[in-house]
């Protein structure tokens, strides 16, 4: 489990003490690339990837990918590790598995068509071509040489963005920003309230913009207590209010964190005690005890990619180049 450390947010004493550590870990990164080769599968395979350690809004963006593709390709997959799941792969996902076998992200993207996991990219790529792929989707991997990637989608979410611009672990990128930049096809941006001059560091020529929203599982009447174990849970916290949810308590796990029934408990006295209802993402709400459930609202994460059809377009050109 993750949660990323304050001095990320911005360039401080620490973040300065780290960077030869950094210089370490980017020299190791370097390293890694210029000995591994990619590996033809046969089918176009597209990345969407991060700058950053965390939550970025990669996996909502690969869900809406999906969706944008349903009806130029006859069977989509999408590829994942299955994080802190027990099963390494390659395996095709099924509803019916449990998240500490497969993960809880692998079980989302299953919820809306073919997921794979696999530790090992070049594996799992095989066995989704075998089973009839004709477009794969990694769900992260744009530092990852493993497949040929036909490609790169970058997303950037305007709460996370790149905090103190600093590589792991003096801060949170995963690479300098412009070696990102050149190995990607487009940029999308995830920020309602789009300003330029906010994205100056974001040079490229082909920039999408979009923005998170949510949809309730129940009608939210009272005042909430919210959790969640996300990368990002403050951007959570953060949409609520913008969707006039008036919250009472917000509790943050840490990213993946899996709920004790003690924990669930707790939650549940808690609100039958101020007669708050309880709000949870899809993700955190796969890994609650089943006996809990019912009582809670889930709030699915959505996105809305402004000029959607323009995306769309130019990803197929891409793929079919």
């Amino acid at each position: 489990m993750f949660e990323a450390p304050l001095f990320w947010k911005k360039k401080s004493i620490i973040s300065f003490i780290l960077l030869p550590f950094s210089f370490f870990y980017y020299l190791g990164y370097q390293i890694y690339r210029l000995s591994k080769k990619e590996v033809e599968i046969g089918k176009p395979v597209l990345c969407v990837g991060n700058l950053v350690i965390g939550g970025a809004g990669k996996t909502p963006l690969v869900i809406k990918i999906r969706q944008l593709l349903s009806n130029d390709f006859s069977k989509i997959f999408v590829l994942t590790r299955g994080y802190l799941g027990k099963n390494k792969g390659p395996l095709i996902v099924k509803k019916t598995m449990h998240f500490k076998d497969v993960g809880d992200e692998s079980l989302i993207h299953a919820d809306f068509g073919s997921t794979c996991i696999s530790k090992n990219k070049v594996e799992g790529a095989k066995l989704c071509r075998k089973n009839g792929a004709d477009l794969i989707i990694l769900d992260d991997g744009l530092q990852s040489i493993n497949v040929k990637k036909k490609m790169s989608l970058l997303v950037i979410d305007s709460f996370y963005g790149t905090r103190n611009r600093f590589i792991f672990p003096s801060g949170p990128l995963r690479q300098p920003t412009n070696d990102a930049l050149k190995s990607c096809d487009a940029i999308i941006i995830l920020d309602k309230n789009f300003n330029k001059k906010k994205y100056e560091f974001v040079s490229h020529k082909n920039i999408y913009t979009g923005y998170r929203e949510l949809k309730f599982s129940k009608n939210i009447k009272s005042k909430v207590i919210a959790f969640s174990a996300l990368g990002n849970n403050q951007n959570f916290y953060e949409s609520l209010l913008d969707h006039k949810i008036k919250v009472d308590e917000f509790i943050s796990f840490p990213d993946h964190h899996k709920f004790s029934i003690i924990e669930m408990r707790n939650i549940i006295e808690k609100s039958e005690k101020k007669k708050l209802s309880i709000i949870c993402t899809r993700k955190d709400y796969i890994k609650v005890p089943d006996q809990f459930k019912k009582k809670i609202c889930v709030a699915d994460l959505n996105l809305k990619i402004n000029n959607s059809e323009t995306l769309r377009q130019f990803i197929l050109k891409t793929l079919k180049e």
